[in-house]
């Protein structure tokens, strides 16, 4: 049996790979007696984690799916936290230089936004007036005061809002709109709480194992399993806080938590189907159900593609997109679209 890969994960897959065996090679060489005895070795190793993987996550990864730049700094700072775990201490000069120049990069961040802090609030305040979305509101609050949105850290603030302060929240809801959830008659909650639940306990049993080996490896390794858990967490109040919505104004406004984001007038809806289970894979075709952990129950077909908002400000092009909710037999009533139209590629590429 021949297991063939959707060529979308293939890049994804590729990086993969060379990581674990670049951190497996830089493993095996950083514990040879020679590696204390030549200081060629040392900063060798430290380009290879701090400069080699940084590359190779622009070449396999930015590139091909098209990924915002800004995720190239993200991963330059997780390869500053792998060079603390994966060199030893006395030769970790290298990683600690570049550890301070990311420390100088992000309080020269945080001092630029805390002087803009008051025009900030302002600029918050003035589209709250027009939006009940935070995402737009913070988007629109940094476009006004930087010239642009800022969409890496409208994500990160984001990802605490829901995850830590939400929790008074009320649904994202315009008025005039219908409702259509996407987690009640789902198993999302359900799935999202196991893989938190499993979570936790790894990471104990994790952590009493580093701890012997390495005191900074654990506490590296303690603050990505939070930083995972709060994502799941602000993910799980996303989903039930921002529903799909078909306005008064004939738009429908598909959100997946604070992931994806589409605004489809009617006018660009061609056709809809509800879907057995998920479809083939397909160029143009996207499915926005993944991420509830669930396979879709409808698909819409777009006159031409459409723009799609992802997180840290990534952008898609989707013809077709497949989705969950929990009434798709309403949502398709409520669109009123045909099911079978001529020649379209949905019906004619069915799983």
């Amino acid at each position: 049996m021949v297991i063939r890969l959707p060529v979308s994960a293939r890049p994804a897959l590729g990086f993969g790979l060379l990581l674990l065996a670049v951190i497996g090679l830089e493993w095996l060489i950083v514990r040879q007696p020679v590696f204390t005895r030549q200081p060629l070795l040392p900063a060798a190793a430290s380009f290879d984690v701090l400069v080699g993987l940084p590359v190779l996550f622009y070449l396999l990864v930015v590139r091909p799916y098209r990924l915002p730049l800004s995720t190239v700094a993200a991963a330059f700072g997780a390869a500053v936290g792998l060079g603390y775990w994966l060199i030893p201490g006395p030769q970790q000069q290298y990683v600690q230089w570049a550890g301070q120049v990311l420390g100088v990069v992000e309080t020269l961040t945080v001092a630029l936004l805390l002087l803009n802090l008051r025009r900030l609030q302002r600029a918050y305040r003035a589209a709250r007036r027009h939006t009940p979305e935070v995402a737009e509101r913070l988007t629109a609050a940094f476009r006004q005061v930087f010239g642009r949105p800022l969409a890496p850290l409208v994500f990160e603030l984001l990802l605490f809002y829901y995850g830590l302060l939400s929790w008074r929240a009320q649904p994202v809801v315009a008025a005039g709109s219908r409702v259509f959830t996407n987690y009640q008659n789902s198993a999302f909650t359900a799935y999202v709480g196991t893989v938190m639940l499993l979570s936790g306990v790894e990471m104990g049993t994790l952590h009493l194992l580093l701890a012997c080996w390495s005191p900074v490896g654990t506490g590296v390794a303690l603050l990505v399993h939070l930083y995972g858990l709060l994502v799941l967490l602000a993910h799980v109040r996303a989903v039930r806080l921002l529903p799909v919505q078909l306005t008064a104004e004939q738009e429908l406004v598909v959100r997946v938590g604070f992931f994806w984001t589409v605004r489809l007038p009617r006018a660009v809806l061609v056709a809809a189907q509800l879907l057995p289970d998920t479809p083939a894979p397909a160029p143009g075709r996207l499915n926005l159900a993944r991420p509830l952990l669930t396979p879709p129950n409808l698909l819409l077909v777009c006159a031409a593609p459409q723009p799609l908002l992802g997180p840290y400000g990534l952008r898609r092009n989707a013809r077709e997109l497949a989705l969950y909710v929990d009434d798709a037999a309403g949502l398709l009533a409520a669109l009123a679209l045909p099911e079978n139209p001529a020649g379209s590629p949905v019906f004619r590429n069915k799983p």
